[in-house]
């Protein structure tokens, strides 16, 4: 069944390919001009690419909706990173203009939005409101954004105390990065309360509890033709694109020094991808509500959502020997390695077009904090792995 529908998918997708191509109009063709040529050819590329990924790219771990719905989502990660490969080459001029051939309205130099310019929560003279400082932060289009995100990655990780440890880490970011990024610059009362306290505390509470809620329900996942009526029949269907297991995922970050490093690493690529869209829209001229930025977020969420779950089966994996001085016997799998890879080139776009972007040096202070943070970060790890280690021979004697 699985060559048959293969054969029919390379058939049908050949005959496609000749009719946009203009080979059975060739008239038509010839009178296209060089960049509707060179962008069709370029979207027939992908497109190829794309249907031999959907059939034949590596599987993950995760089973619905179908398999090849994730070997797709493997295909557009990787022709995002040869993307991300082809603008790191080019020159911060050169890239920022041929953003305009993916939206037209990019290659313009926007303002940037501070958040902390008045951070007065009453305001006696404003004209329209007194707490109008407050209402315009709360009733910001991104606080929806803010908590739909939250609640994603809640879904994703699925494991509270991780998930704070990302979001106050994050605002940590923000405030390390606020001399940078004016849309870092937010008021005391933005950051801590609308924020932590609110829009990511709400997230959280609601994406662990859609985990609870599924969590341990028994599922009979019968075929389609089986159920005995309709309102079975759109469950079923509905069901088919939810997870096959929504069990809470536990990480054990304290089990030994190499796991808590393990779990740090996931939680610093995590921030690093989150800081990562405030500076490629930044360096790249990409206002917040452009299409871009919603495509980005979307093919990422599509990334880690097996991402995650290959890494944390990789570190349930009952076969590893759970001890800083052994090697594990089970690898990591494609979507960790094609994410890591993902991060790290849009982390180099940053670093090569945010040059002399950023005037303003970091605050002493900061430095002083992040330095000290490390010094105790490592010396934590070396006492920790110097009493594992004494532990792991007492057990051997």
């Amino acid at each position: 069944m699985s060559r048959t529908l293969s054969g029919t998918s390379v058939i049908s997708g050949k005959m496609l390919e000749h009719w946009a191509s203009g080979a059975l109009d060739p008239e038509r063709s010839f009178s296209a001009d060089r960049v509707s040529s060179v962008k069709r050819g370029v979207f027939a590329m992908i497109a190829v690419f794309l249907a031999y990924s959907f059939l034949q790219a590596p599987s993950t771990v995760l089973i619905r909706p179908h398999p090849a719905i994730w070997r797709l989502v493997h295909g557009m990660a990787v022709v995002y990173l040869v993307s991300l490969t082809f603008l790191l080459f080019q020159t911060r001029d050169d890239a920022r203009q041929f953003m305009k051939y993916l939206h037209p309205d990019l290659g313009v130099e926007l303002p940037e939005r501070s958040y902390g310019t008045d951070c007065r929560i009453y305001v006696p003279d404003h004209p329209k409101s007194r707490f109008n400082n407050v209402y315009e932060i709360i009733f910001d289009e991104f606080v929806i954004a803010h908590i739909l995100g939250w609640w994603g990655k809640a879904i994703m990780i699925r494991n509270q105390p991780l998930l704070w440890v990302l979001s106050i880490g994050f605002e940590l970011m923000e405030l390390t990065f606020r001399h940078m990024l004016p849309n870092f610059n937010e008021c005391w009362w933005d950051s801590i309360v609308l924020d932590i306290l609110l829009c990511n505390w709400f997230g959280i509470w609601a994406g662990m509890k859609t985990v609870r809620y599924f969590d341990g329900r028994t599922y009979e996942w019968v075929g389609l033709s089986r159920q005995p009526n309709i309102i079975s029949k759109v469950k079923r269907t509905l069901g088919q694109f939810t997870p096959a297991q929504w069990d809470k995922d536990e990480w054990y970050p304290l089990q030994g020094p190499w796991r808590f490093i393990q779990v740090l690493s996931l939680c610093i690529v995590f921030m690093a991808v989150e800081l990562n869209t405030f500076f490629l829209k930044f360096c790249l001229w990409i206002p917040p509500r452009n299409p871009l930025i919603v495509y980005r977020l979307v093919l990422w969420w599509l990334i880690a959502i097996p991402t995650i779950r290959e890494y944390n089966t990789y570190l349930q994996d009952s076969k590893y020997v759970k001890t800083l001085f052994s090697k594990p016997f089970k690898k990591v799998g494609s979507f960790c390695w094609l994410s890591l890879a993902i991060c790290i080139v849009e982390l180099l776009i940053c670093i090569k077009f945010g040059h002399g972007l950023f005037p303003k040096s970091m605050p002493s202070w900061l430095i002083t904090f992040w330095t000290a943070v490390a010094s105790l970060l490592v010396m934590f790890l070396l006492v920790w792995t110097y009493k594992h280690y004494r532990t792991l021979i007492r057990k051997k004697i």
